[in-house]
C-alpha cells in the first residue's frame, strides 16, 4: 500500500453520499481512525458511539447536550466525546454541518 497525503476540501465533503445505513457520510478509513462528514437536518437523533470522536464544527451554530451538560456552539469550535456517551445537537441553524473523527480502540481509549 503507497503512503500519501489526502485532501478533504469542505465543498466536496458537503456534497459525498452518506454512507449506506448511516447518517454521515464517511470519507476516510485508515487503521482505528475514520473521517466522517455529518450535516443534520431538523433533529439530531444519533445514538451514542462505540469509539472516541472529535467534532470539528465548519459551520452554522446550536447546541451541544451531553448529560446534563448543554453549551452553544458555533462555526470553528471542536469537541470531543468519549465512546459510549449519550450527546447530541440541538436547536441548530439549517446551515450546520460538522467533520467527525473516530479513532482509537472499541470502548474508547483508557484514561
Amino acid at each position: 500500500m503507497q503512503k500519501q497525503a489526502r485532501h478533504f476540501p469542505l465543498m466536496s465533503a458537503r456534497s459525498a453520499p452518506l454512507t449506506p445505513n448511516d447518517i454521515s457520510s464517511l470519507l476516510l478509513a485508515h487503521g482505528s481512525m475514520t473521517l466522517e462528514f455529518y450535516a443534520p437536518r431538523g433533529l439530531d437523533n444519533q445514538t451514542p458511539h462505540t469509539k472516541d470522536e472529535i467534532y470539528i464544527i465548519t459551520n452554522g451554530q446550536g447546541w451541544f447536550r451531553s448529560g446534563s451538560d448543554r453549551f452553544a456552539i458555533k462555526h470553528g469550535d471542536a469537541l470531543f466525546v468519549p465512546a459510549g456517551v449519550e450527546h447530541r445537537f440541538e436547536d441548530f441553524s439549517d446551515d450546520f454541518d460538522t467533520w467527525v473523527i473516530f479513532y482509537g480502540p472499541e470502548g474508547g481509549e483508557r484514561p
